[in-house]
């Protein structure tokens, strides 16, 4: 079975490549503009299919979900559903490694026929439409207590979470987000990487840290990297490739211990999340702890602040 992102970087590259081969033909459109619109989960429409060589596509940033009907994907709005064909998902399982059954958040792109869906945008349901590119996004929270025998520990620094002062669009995307369902925490973190496929992100909760005078959740991020000694030098743009850049967190055992810890019938309203950083290199002993305040708000109500 591929580990997460040893697949997917070739085929998202050659996705990337296809749409460049597209822009070729369409002089209108900007790639930036292709790739924001992906990015942030709005179909292309009609222009796409323009010389009958390209269908429709829609994709983005989904929660997996299933129904009567068969599984749905929902997008960053909590609208707007994608139902892909059945086919596409088994080679989507088969061919990417793409587990839908087991997946919370996930990245997906996909085509779809226009006459099916005539006005998906205001109608806000994508029928039937066939996967090109699906990776889940979900890495491990553990909720422990400090020194245990299953305690996660840092092997290596990473470069930031917050990475949005980088970027003049989007900012929202490149720093901690919640999805719209408000327990799932999102991080973009950038990190150098050369072996895609060997890099893990646990999220780690302690509950005796929380109680009646300290209702302050913090999360702490830690990094494991096997044996990849990448450097500023060699590393990839890891921010280009969602499913080595975007790691999502199913926050919702968590939010319940700490309720219990801190005797509350309510969720947290922000979290803290800490962090060791070097945006150097891998050296621990010249990183620094950082921390960030994430308001459980979500990505669209953020946005629209």
């Amino acid at each position: 079975m591929k580990k997460r992102g040893e697949y997917y970087i070739t085929q998202f590259f050659y996705l990337n490549l296809q749409t460049l081969i597209f822009i070729g033909k369409m002089k209108q459109l900007k790639f930036l503009m292709v790739a924001l619109t992906l990015l942030m989960g709005i179909s292309f429409t009609s222009c796409l299919n323009s010389d009958n060589d390209y269908a429709p596509t829609v994709g983005g940033f989904v929660k997996v979900g299933g129904g009567m009907f068969g599984t749905t994907f929902t997008m960053l709005d909590g609208a707007t559903t994608i139902s892909p064909t059945a086919a596409s998902l088994t080679q989507a399982e088969s061919n990417m490694g793409f587990k839908y059954s087991n997946t919370n958040i996930a990245y997906v792109i996909g085509t779809y026929d226009e006459t099916l869906n005539p006005d998906p945008i205001n109608n806000k349901e994508y029928k039937s439409v066939s996967l090109t590119y699906a990776v889940s996004l979900d890495d491990k929270v553990l909720i422990t207590e400090r020194g245990a025998s299953n305690d996660s520990v840092n092997k290596a620094p990473i470069i930031d979470i917050d990475n949005s002062e980088k970027v003049s669009y989007n900012k929202e995307l490149f720093k901690p987000w919640f999805f719209y369902d408000k327990t799932t925490l999102v991080l973009p973190i950038n990190y150098y990487l050369y072996k895609a496929g060997v890099h893990k992100f646990t999220l780690v909760y302690y509950p005796s840290e929380n109680n009646s005078t300290n209702k302050t959740l913090k999360l702490y991020l830690r990094h494991y990297n096997a044996d990849d000694k990448a450097t500023s030098s060699t590393s990839l743009q890891n921010s280009d490739i969602p499913s080595i850049f975007y790691y999502a967190y199913d926050l919702r055992d968590v939010f319940t211990r700490y309720a219990m810890a801190v005797g509350s019938s309510e969720y947290p309203s922000s979290i803290v999340v800490e962090y060791v950083v070097n945006p150097n290199g891998l050296d621990l002993e010249k990183a620094e702890t950082k921390t960030v305040v994430v308001e459980r708000k979500s990505i669209v109500e953020t946005t629209t602040d």
